[in-house]
């Protein structure tokens, strides 16, 4: 059940993108906004080209600098049309992977190698211990970010990147179901590895391989650290989205009697020339 349960993690990490990408859509047209994110749409679109790229695909345009597009074109055909389910998945990880690093760089002020929550079976126990699992570490997480030290400007630069690599990350809820037959054939493919490894006789366990521990391990700890990337990106989301609507509401109720006095005001200025 390890593999179900890292693909529901990976769903659920998805999710959440959809919901930020909800919650910021309407303020995605603002120039400020598209500067904030752009790191986050650098990483996107690098990601989503090496992925094209190492399933065999062809990259037709990488457009890195338009703040307006979010998406690198490619051709797949026969088998690198893996790359149709593999690509919208890979700004998840080449976010999550980015948001490490950069943490380093900063001196660890976030925990990022959380464990997802394990899954015992599929049945109302098993689901309701994962959910209470999910629960206590979004909780976590949450209770670590009011810990921090906000007195520090390299905290607010940190999670202002962090904010714009779940932008990055994030898609319309329409597009999750290209995203999370990727995240199925991972988890897939994975399963497969680990059943066809060598059984240690003696032991009576798997005797897994280093390498495919470590790349069990590598994906585990990224889907970790997307989950913790999309709530800070969706706390985030939440203060952005609503302050830029504020602002919208007091521009619009600012520029409207304006608009309407000049209009006024050109109108009798046509009439006394008349």
């Amino acid at each position: 059940m390890e593999f179900m349960a890292l693909f529901i993690w990976v769903c659920l990490c998805l999710l959440l993108g959809g919901l930020i990408h909800f919650v910021m859509a309407g303020a995605l047209g603002h120039r400020f906004v598209q500067v904030l994110a752009a790191p986050g749409m650098i990483v996107r679109k690098f990601s989503m080209a090496l992925t094209a790229l190492l399933c065999g695909a062809t990259v037709t345009r990488v457009r890195i600098y338009e703040l307006d597009t979010r998406d690198t074109d490619y051709k797949a055909e026969g088998v690198s049309s893996v790359a149709k389910v593999l690509v919208p998945l890979a700004p998840l990880f080449g976010g999550a992977f980015a948001v490490i690093i950069l943490n380093a760089m900063f001196g660890h002020p976030l925990h990022f190698t959380h464990t997802p929550p394990s899954l015992a079976s599929l049945d109302t126990g098993g689901l309701h211990g994962f959910l209470l699992g999910t629960w206590a570490l979004l909780s976590q997480v949450v209770r670590e970010a009011l810990r921090a030290d906000w007195r520090s400007l390299e905290l607010y630069v940190l999670f202002a990147l962090i904010f714009s690599f779940a932008l990055g990350a994030s898609a319309p809820l329409g597009r999750f179901k290209e995203a999370s037959l990727g995240a199925g054939l991972v988890a897939v493919v994975l399963a497969l590895l680990s059943s066809l490894t060598v059984r240690d006789v003696q032991a009576e366990v798997p005797a897994s391989p280093a390498w495919f521990l470590s790349a069990r391990n590598v994906v585990v700890g990224a889907s970790a650290a997307a989950f913790v990337m999309m709530v800070y990106g969706m706390l985030a989301a939440l203060v952005v989205g609503t302050a830029v609507r504020l602002y919208e509401m007091v521009f619009k109720a600012e520029k409207g009697p304006r608009g309407k006095t000049a209009k006024v005001s050109a109108e009798e200025r046509r009439k006394e020339a008349a």
